[in-house]
C-alpha cells in the first residue's frame, strides 16, 4: 500500500563545515545526490497490526505494523516492538522527553526542531539518506539515519522525531544495514497512526514478550 506521505522540505547536512544554526537547503540543480551503495527509502506503510494502548499518560497512541509484537515495558523507552526475535533486529523503540519547542505541525516548526537536533548531534556523521522534514499522514517529523551496531553486525538507525504538547517523541527503527529500505515502512506505520495529546479510550492490556537480551548501539561509522 502506498502511504500518503509527502516530503516537505529536505535539508542536507554538510559533513564538513556544518553550521547548526543554518541547515543547508536542497540543491535545485541537476546533480545527483543519491548514494549508489544504498537505495532511497520507499515511502510506503506496512500493513496495520494490533493497536497499542494509550501511553505517556494518554498523550500518545499508535498501531504496530502487522506481524510485530510488543517488547516488555522498560524505563529506557516508552514503547518497544520487534518483528522476528525479541532479542534481535529489526526492532522499534519510542522515546519521549520534555521539550520547550513548539509543536511540529508544518515545515517551519520542523525546521526549528531540525536546528535543535543539529546543535545536539554536532558533527556526528549521518548515514544516507540525508536528514529531511517529512509529512506522514497528518503528522510532521524530522527524519534522519545514523550508523549503528548490533551483536557485531552493521546496522542502521532510522529516526523520526516530532514535538507535540511539550513532549518530544523519538521513533527509532533499528535494522540490518541491508534491510533498511525494506523495513522502513514499519516505523512509517507507527508514525502515520500516531495520535498525540488525545485522551483515548482505554484498550485491553497487551502482553509483551520475553525480555530482549541486548539493545542496539548507535554511532558506528560502517
Amino acid at each position: 500500500m502506498i502511504a500518503r506521505i509527502s516530503l516537505s522540505v529536505c535539508w542536507i547536512i554538510a559533513l564538513a563545515g556544518c553550521s547548526a544554526d543554518q541547515p543547508t537547503p536542497p540543491s535545485t540543480g541537476g546533480g545527483n545526490s543519491a548514494n549508489p551503495d544504498e537505495p532511497e527509502l520507499p515511502l510506503t506503510l506496512a500493513p496495520v497490526g494490533i493497536p497499542v494502548p494509550p501511553l505517556d499518560g494518554g498523550r500518545f497512541q499508535t498501531s504496530l505494523p502487522d506481524g510485530w509484537r510488543l517488547l516488555p515495558r522498560r524505563s529506557e523507552y516508552l514503547l518497544g516492538a520487534y518483528e522476528d526475535q525479541p532479542s534481535g533486529i529489526p526492532r522499534i523503540l519510542v522515546h519521549v522527553s520534555d521539550s520547550p519547542l513548539d509543536d511540529v505541525v508544518d515545515d517551519e516548526t520542523g525546521k526549528v526542531l531540525y536546528k535543535a537536533l543539529a546543535a545536539e548531534i554536532g558533527e556526528l556523521t549521518f548515514a544516507y539518506p540525508p536528514p529531511k522534514v517529512i509529512e506522514i499522514g497528518s503528522n510532521f517529523y524530522v527524519q534522519y539515519v545514523r550508523p549503528a551496531k548490533f551483536q557485531g553486525q552493521t546496522a542502521r538507525q532510522l529516526v523520526l522525531e516530532t514535538v507535540r504538547d511539550g513532549r518530544r517523541y523519538k521513533l527509532e527503527l533499528f535494522v540490518d544495514k541491508n534491510d533498511l529500505a525494506g523495513k522502513a515502512s514499519a516505523v512509517y506505520r507507527l508514525a502515520n497512526d500516531a495520535k498525540f495529546g488525545e485522551q483515548s479510550a482505554e484498550l485491553p492490556e497487551l502482553k509483551p514478550e520475553e525480555t530482549p537480551a541486548e539493545a542496539p548501539a548507535d554511532g558506528d561509522k560502517s
